[in-house]
This record gives structure tokens, sequence and C-alpha cells, in this order.
């Protein structure tokens, strides 16, 4: 079997962007999930007193009407849509800004990289060799090792808070209720907060971890990268076709003018021009020209023709050289090019 090139290049702009495209991104779920905990603290923080004493209101307020209705046949749909009532008030902001949290740590992690791509089904998932191949891949195994490794770090720093609290914990039972209901809160909010500042760090050091993966596999080949040059600028081989379907198409239509002309001047076998001069044009213009042999094919032509042909070996070199095709002459050249018209036009008037 033979080896797979190795993909030693860093990838191309356009990769990357059929990379996004397929749905590929570089994604962390653990700088997802601690973005939204330190969200949810800073919401509860901020909401949680108002959504405790909203609570509390909104109970008084459904016992005092449940209670004397005794839930009656007629108080039932009431009190069921002010249950529902009730619960909107209190979830609906804080799932409202969950969202908005999830969005904004999605956006700033990946970017904005709409792609149908990733939901299509893919029914070579439901293969069993290959989702057995998957569990025992490598990279299975680094996913396994990190797993554990954030729950020992979490465990650690979940038995760091609580090791020196918990005999207060146990003394709570013989504090009065206020005092031991601070002494949880605080331990609470200590635990959530060390294990925050833990997962945050771990989400960066993943994410760091996945963006070198990503990187990594949507490195190319030489090969892919010396494909995707020619794709943007052109294979060579096609390009020398379309040149050489130009320049054959060229040639014909300047063949096409030489029946056209007033004369051509030869070499008197490698170069020939020809030129055209009627009272439609200020100076003589140059429709054909062309080296041995196009030259040859431009004398057949206008013999075909009836055009004269004059053998003037250093004007049709000089008007070769220095006349572009559909182009006049330049006025270094009137006088030689006249003296060949007015031969020209001699020979006509005797025939």
């Amino acid at each position: 079997m033979a080896n797979e090139p190795d993909r030693t290049e860093k990838a191309t702009p356009k990769r990357r962007q059929k990379a996004r495209e397929e749905g590929s991104v570089p994604r962390s779920p653990d700088f997802d999930a601690a973005i939204l905990l330190w969200g949810n603290l800073f919401l509860f923080m901020g909401l949680g007193s108002a959504t405790l004493a909203l609570m509390g209101q909104e109970v008084a307020y459904f016992l005092g009407k449940a209670v004397p209705g005794a839930l009656s046949e007629g108080n039932r749909i009431p009190l069921l849509r002010d249950v529902v009532q009730i619960l909107a008030r209190v979830v609906l902001p804080f799932l409202g800004l969950n969202l908005l949290v999830a969005l904004a740590a999605g956006f700033g992690q990946r970017g904005f990289s709409p792609s149908a791509k990733a939901i299509q089904p893919k029914f070579e998932r439901l293969n069993p060799a290959k989702g057995f191949k998957r569990l025992f891949s490598s990279r299975a195994a680094v996913d396994l090792l990190k797993s554990l490794l954030k729950f020992t770090l979490l465990a650690w720093v979940a038995y760091a808070v609580l090791a020196d609290r918990v005999p207060l914990l146990l003394g709570t039972l013989k504090l009065p209720l206020g005092q031991a209901l601070a002494l949880f809160q605080g331990t609470l909010f200590i635990l959530y907060r060390n294990v925050l500042i833990a997962m945050f760090l771990l989400a960066l050091a993943d994410f760091a971890w996945q963006r070198h993966s990503w990187e990594k596999s949507i490195r190319m080949t030489k090969q892919e990268i010396k494909d995707e040059f020619k794709d943007a600028e052109g294979n060579p081989e096609v390009k020398r076709q379309q040149k050489s379907i130009m320049m054959a198409a060229a040639r014909k239509r300047m063949l096409a003018e030489v029946a056209k002309a007033t004369v051509v001047v030869t070499n008197p076998t490698h170069v020939a021009v020809a030129l055209r001069y009627d009272d439609k044009t200020l100076a003589p213009v140059c429709v054909a020209k062309g080296l041995d042999h196009l030259a040859l094919k431009i004398r057949e032509r206008a013999r075909e023709a009836g055009v004269p042909i004059m053998e003037r070996p250093e004007l049709a070199r000089a008007l070769y050289r220095n006349v572009a095709v559909d182009k006049a002459i330049p006025k270094d050249l009137y006088q030689a090019v006249a003296q060949v018209l007015a031969f020209v036009y001699r020979l006509r008037g005797a025939a």
C-alpha cells in the first residue's frame, strides 16, 4: 500500500475558507461551558436577589389564589395559566440571557461561519466498524486523558476549598439559622468561583489544543499547493492551448485581410508585410505581417487576390520590426513606402 503523502504545508486561505464552508472550525466545548457558567455567575449576582423576591411574591399570590379556591373545577384552567405566567416571568430572563451569552461565546470563538454541511446526515457514521475504530483511535485516547485530567484538577480545587471548612459546616447544626445559611452561602460562592477559575484555565488550554489540532487537520501536501496555484493562475497547458487557439484565429483573420491590401513588401522569402492605403486612411496601415511559413502564406494569399508583391528587403525588415498589425506605419518610413506605392500605382496605370 502506498504511503499517504506528508501534509507538511500550512493551509492556504482558500483551504481555510473551504473548511469553514464544510463546517470545520476550531471549537472547544469546554470554552463554551466556562463562558456560560461565568455568565450565569454574574447573572445570579445581578438578578439573584430580585428573582428571589419575585418568586416570593408569585408564590404568595399563588397560594392566596389557589387555597381559597381549593382547586375547584372552574379554577383549574385560570390557575394553570397563572402558573405558566409565573414560571415565564422567573425563568425566561435567565434563559434569554443564557442564549445571548452562548451565542456571544460561540461567535467569539468561531466567528460567523454558517454551514449546512455540518448538520447533513452522514450514513457512514452508522457503520459499526468505523464507530469501533473511532472508539479506540488516538483522538479518543486523548479525549479520555483530557477528561481524567480535568476531573482530577476540579476535584483537587473542590477539596482545597472544602477541606478546612467541613468541620465548620458540620457545626452549623448548633448555630442559628441565619448564621448557618450565611456560612453555607459563603462556602458555595468560594467553591463555585474557584471551580470556575479552574474551568476557565482548562478551557483556554483546550481551545489552544483544539486550534492546534484543527490547523494540523487542514494542512496540505506540496502537490495540493501546486494544484491550487494552478487552479488560481490557470493550468499552463490549458493556457498554452488557449493561446495557440487565439493565435490561430488571429492569423486566420490577418490572412483574410491580405486580399484587401494595396501591396505586400517582402524580404523576399523570410519576411512579408501587407500594407493597405486608400482614401479612408491618413497613412498606410499594416494589415498582416509574418516570418518564414506565415510570410509564405501571406505571399500565396496575395497572389490569389492579385495584390502586388514588391521585394524590398530592408524596408520589409524595418516594417516588420516597427509596425504592429492594424497600426499605421511610422513617419520615418513614409518616404520609402511612398516610393513603393507610387511604383504600384504606375503598374496599375499601365495595366
